[in-house]
């Protein structure tokens, strides 16, 4: 069966106001329940500055992986104007250097195996 509890007593809004109830008999009740309510907001407070510092670690990653996509495209824009063989021919001329106008002769060499 459930217990019942002895003496118990109606409290007032004066007594609430004066912190009565902080004092009576049934005090240590009161006061353990207090302290669990304030364990609980410690959690809560701890649990949410972990998630705040996580969102801004977040937010740097992504603006970082943004720098390195932009990067990225900017290389990979130059190195595909460097492949053009228009853009080749002007940087060899540069250097006095001149395109064939014939193709190149591949010399072939028959391999003789001494015995």
């Amino acid at each position: 069966m459930a217990r019942k509890r002895k003496n118990i007593k109606k409290r007032s809004i004066s007594d609430i106001l004066k912190g009565r109830f902080l004092v009576d008999g049934d005090a240590i009740s009161v006061w353990r329940f207090i302290l669990f309510i304030i364990f609980l907001s410690l959690i809560s407070i701890t649990s949410s500055h972990l998630v705040d510092q996580k969102v801004v670690t977040i937010s740097k990653l992504k603006e970082e992986a943004e720098e390195y996509k932009a990067r990225y495209a900017l290389v990979h824009s130059k190195l595909m104007k460097l492949k053009v063989e228009s853009e080749l021919e002007g940087m060899v001329l540069s250097d006095s250097l001149f395109a064939l106008d014939k193709q190149p002769y591949k010399i072939i060499v028959p391999y003789v195996e001494n015995e």
